[in-house]
């Protein structure tokens, strides 16, 4: 990976560089630290990569992912001494020969050291996440660089199996029951088996803890998937209302049904009054129009019987709706 993304890069220092001194010497680490505690292989691999990047081999690598006028004093140091090689002095010409001294002139001279040309990087483990048993004794190894680019280079480390024994075989089969490494101290076992059972320890080590990954990560996608489900199960509250228990939510919900039917029902009472109203008063206009000599006193007579009329119609529907 290049700058987080795969490009052309990448793709030079993934099929143009050759990484077998790489894998070389984190395979060489591991044997230095003397055990298969990840972070002391982890440790002894900067150590190395530190060492082996101010070398003639190494600096290939190194002269690569640096921007080009961190060491240019470096090149042009290198293309002087392979110009003016002198055979007497220096022997036969080689590109090592001239390398080794343009550092040891530039290791002589504070601050320009060549080990002060190296950027930031790291080196870790990682548990293969899709992976089943056969994956088990297989880890991801990660080199990083941050100089001109954001350089991530990904090795699969995978520790064999080896009993070459009955004693291997037996000790391997001992450490199953074990969960702590104190505990082999307290096995009776003869004094010249310890290192054995340790080895043996460690190794089951290397193992359990792809399992114990595996098993966080199970644990980590059902409490998520429980937290989803919870939340698509809560029961929907009132409109315009937050809180209060279910029962609370189902009483007002009710009520506001009941407001509505006695709304509808007020507002059927309303529309029949004012229709009887209308057809009461077109009623006294037809009569009035068919009476037209009439006195004005008769007039007012008959007005007030049919507005007597019209609140009694209005009283029983009303009486009616309710």
């Amino acid at each position: 990976m290049c700058d987080e993304t795969k490009n052309i890069v990448s793709h030079g220092f993934e099929y143009c560089y050759d990484w077998k001194e790489v894998m070389e010497l984190v395979l060489a680490a591991t044997l230095k630290a003397g055990n298969d505690n990840i972070t002391d292989i982890e440790e002894a691999v900067e150590d190395a990569m530190r060492t082996w990047m101010t070398t003639f081999q190494g600096w290939g690598l190194l002269s690569s992912i640096l921007p080009a006028g961190a060491h240019r004093h470096v090149v042009l140091s290198l293309a002087y001494a392979s110009f003016n090689w002198n055979l007497e002095t220096g022997g036969d010409y080689s590109e090592e020969k001239v390398f080794d001294a343009v550092k040891l002139v530039y290791d002589n001279i504070e601050g320009k050291q060549l080990k002060s040309l190296l950027p930031k990087f790291g080196v870790w483990f990682e548990e293969i996440v899709d992976g089943g048993e056969g994956e088990e004794r297989k880890k991801n190894f990660t080199v990083f660089f941050n100089a001109k680019w954001l350089l991530e280079v990904k090795f699969i480390v995978e520790k064999k199996r080896v009993n070459r024994n009955l004693l291997e075989l037996a000790a391997e089969a001992a450490v199953r029951a074990i969960e702590r490494d104190e505990e082999i101290e307290k096995l009776e076992i003869p004094p010249t088996l310890f290192g054995v059972v340790k080895d043996k320890f460690r190794d089951a080590e290397w193992v359990r803890n792809y399992w114990r990954f595996k098993a966080e990560i199970e644990d980590e996608e059902e409490e998520s998937s429980v937290h989803e489900l919870t939340g698509k199960l809560v029961w929907p509250v009132n409109v315009g209302e937050v809180g209060g228990s279910e029962c609370d939510s189902i009483g007002k919900i009710s009520d506001h049904k009941d407001d509505l039917e006695v709304n509808k029902k007020e507002d059927a009472v309303a529309d029949e009054v004012s229709d009887g109203c209308d057809v009461i008063e077109d009623l006294i206009d037809e009569e009035v129009s068919e009476v037209p000599d009439i006195t004005e006193h008769e007039v007012e007579g008959m007005f007030s019987m049919w507005l007597f009329l019209c609140l009694a119609l209005v009283v029983g529907g009303l009486l009616t709706g309710f």
